[in-house]
């Protein structure tokens, strides 16, 4: 990377690029001395859900009722079983309905009562295009939040703009206190990242762009404030939802590892990646995390020793009081179902990058909540299904 990149431009490019080169698929594995996997749940926004058991994802050819043969002499005629038709594939389906958390999200949830394209756009003067996530993890709907992105649409990544929109008492001080009002150089040339932000009505608001000088500015960026700040009385107050008793609790990563035999995903050692990430209570990004709305572990698989050395990084998620969003992930372009045992259900779909395309997830839930398996790109998504099945068991509220 280039080092005259911001942190901010760091970090982000490192996604873009993790994100890039999920979409090709090597032949055999490589080795990986250390893997470090994008957020998954940045982000990135926001279901309710239904369940469904994993066995009513699959179906079975229905086989002929055996005939006896009367013990007579005489010849009896042959009787041909009735023809079946092929079992159709397995499609995605929600699990029952579940408790639905008493949250009430920013802007009805809704990035597009936030700010218009219109509104968007004019701060370049040229054309901006919202990007939504293919699906929610819930992570940002138990919070009664609301991420949103828009990307310019003439060149890539030459402009962004990013809000963000939370009940106050959601926001760690520490993300509060990181976000400086105006514009500051980021680090790349010349383009500059500007910010405004606030609360209104018990709601925290912020709107940040990051784009060339000659088209980005604090008065635009504080235009786009005040149009989205004066929105959020439209909506119900957003509100953060209840825990209750059947969520499950953060899992300890280390002991996660232990509880996992590696011969399972084909290695011989498994421990924790420790995480390398700089300090995230500076980015808004954070908040599903800091707020205890999601958490992450990265699993490492080893093998061998010295140039003989194997390795790949599994990353898992888990959303508390996730399953409200799991009817997305169903929905989803191209969600396949796929069976993880002891799971109401789960589905295969896209991963949740939002500028570009990326690898694919496994998202299984037990009706309340969310756990997520991102395997390495070198594997098959549906060969991590037998460790999901042990992470998902492990799971307790």
């Amino acid at each position: 990377m280039n080092e005259g990149l911001s942190p901010r431009e760091h970090d982000e490019m490192r996604d873009l690029v993790l994100a890039g080169t999920q979409r090709v698929k090597p032949v055999g594995r490589h080795r990986v001395p250390v893997v470090a996997g994008a957020i998954a749940l940045v982000m990135v926004g926001a279901v309710t859900g239904g369940a469904l058991t994993t066995a009513a994802l699959l179906s079975s050819d229905s086989t002929p009722t055996p005939v006896s043969t009367p013990s007579v002499t005489a010849s009896t005629p042959e009787l041909t079983p009735t023809p079946t038709s092929p079992s159709p594939a397995p499609t995605p389906q929600e699990p029952e309905p579940a408790p639905i958390p008493d949250a009430v999200p920013a802007f009805g949830g809704d990035c597009s009562a936030t700010l218009t394209d219109e509104e968007v756009d004019g701060l370049r003067g040229v054309g901006m295009m919202r990007s939504d996530y293919r699906w929610r993890t819930g992570a940002n709907d138990v919070l009664g939040g609301i991420d949103c992105v828009w990307v310019s649409e003439e060149a890539y990544l030459a402009a962004t703009v990013h809000l963000f929109a939370y009940p106050e008492s959601v926001v760690p001080s520490a993300v509060r206190d990181a976000i400086a009002p105006g514009c500051v150089d980021s680090g790349n040339g010349p383009a500059v990242e500007c910010a405004s932000s606030g609360t209104v009505d018990g709601t925290w608001l912020l709107v940040r762009a990051y784009g060339p000088t000659v088209q980005v500015s604090a008065s635009g960026v504080d235009a786009l404030y005040a149009a989205a700040a004066a929105r959020i009385g439209e909506h119900p107050r957003a509100t953060p939802a209840t825990r209750t008793a059947q969520w499950w609790s953060q899992p300890d990563c280390p002991a996660l590892a232990a509880q996992i035999d590696p011969g399972v995903y084909g290695y011989e050692r498994v421990a924790q990646l420790e995480p390398t990430t700089s300090d995230p209570g500076a980015r808004a990004e954070a908040i599903v995390s800091l707020a205890g709305a999601a958490f992450s572990c990265e699993l490492h698989f080893t093998s061998g020793s010295g140039d003989t050395s194997t390795g790949e990084v599994v990353r898992v998620d888990v959303v508390p009081g996730g399953a409200l969003t799991f009817p997305t992930a169903v929905a989803a372009e191209g969600a396949a179902a796929v069976t993880v045992s002891g799971a109401q259900a789960a589905v295969i779909v896209p991963g949740l990058d939002r500028y570009e395309g990326s690898g694919e997830v496994i998202v299984a839930t037990d009706g309340v909540n969310t756990l997520m398996v991102t395997p390495d790109i070198v594997r098959e998504t549906s060969e991590a299904a037998p460790l999901a099945e042990v992470v998902f068991a492990a799971m307790h509220p």
